[in-house]
């Protein structure tokens, strides 16, 4: 058993290799030639979201593919946009839906919001990450958060960006040990509860980023060993590792006991 901080590790040293290889999955590669050679030839909303491989491979690209069902309500995010503060968008503690109307500017820029880099290049680039975090995930869940928030925490600016994104959140709550039962408190207390574990300004850090990043791998880890793993936890002073909890876990959880984060 690999533990999540190796993995994570392991991916984060060899990023060009795996990019290549996401890049050159058979799917991956066939979709996104597909997309880069229809996405500037969509004018308006309506053609944007029936072209279902266009519309699903953007909503994927930003995050959203858990509403990619939701038409009726992505189009009216789109074609409020974000100009107006009062927009869907700007109204929505989840951020991913701000990100996605400015990607696709369909209320501000009209027939050339698909040439921008937004929704173009960067969506292509976007669509990558989100691959590899899907494949990582389905090995690995702890994974594929890591990955996720090692991607967006420079972005989070406010404790109210941590609730917002439910990966995020579960990064947050998984940290520090909070329980999940927290989310049903009222939203001020909820915001003032994980202002005690976590400053957002850290966020802008990256050598805190990745201290968070290791003290989530050793709490998601320990939360989450089975009982094929838990066994040889009793054994290890007395015969050596062949499976199991990984050292690399053991040092990770030892450091935190000490004071490491």
């Amino acid at each position: 058993m690999i533990s999540t901080m190796t993995r994570y590790q392991m991916l984060q040293t060899n990023t060009a290799l795996t990019k290549t290889l996401t890049q050159n999955d058979a799917m991956v590669k066939r979709d996104t030639e597909y997309y880069l050679a229809n996405i500037s030839k969509v004018k308006t909303i309506d053609d944007f979201m029936k072209d279902y491989r266009l519309y699903s491979y953007a909503m994927k690209a930003y995050g959203l593919e858990d509403m990619i069902y939701a038409k009726a309500f992505v189009k009216k995010v789109l074609t409020e946009g974000i100009t107006d503060t009062k927009s869907m968008a700007n109204k929505m503690t989840d951020s991913r839906y701000k990100e996605f109307a400015a990607a696709f500017d369909f209320a501000a820029k009209g027939d050339k919001a698909t040439s921008q880099a937004s929704a173009t290049t960067k969506a292509v680039s976007r669509y990558y990450e989100y691959t590899l975090e899907k494949k990582e995930g389905e090995q690995n869940e702890g994974v594929r958060i890591a990955l996720y928030f090692k991607r967006k925490a420079s972005s989070i600016t406010t404790t109210m960006g941590l609730l917002g994104d439910k990966a995020i959140l579960k990064f947050v709550q998984t940290t520090f040990n909070i329980p999940t039962g927290a989310s049903k408190a009222d939203l001020d207390l909820q915001v003032r509860n994980l202002e005690k574990h976590i400053n957002v300004k850290d966020l802008q850090d990256p050598k805190k980023v990745d201290k968070l990043i290791q003290r989530f791998s050793a709490m998601y880890d320990m939360n989450n060993v089975s009982a094929a793993t838990a066994a040889p936890v009793l054994t290890l002073f007395s015969e050596p590792a062949e499976a199991g909890v990984s050292v690399d876990l053991m040092m990770s959880i030892s450091k935190l006991r000490l004071g490491g984060f």
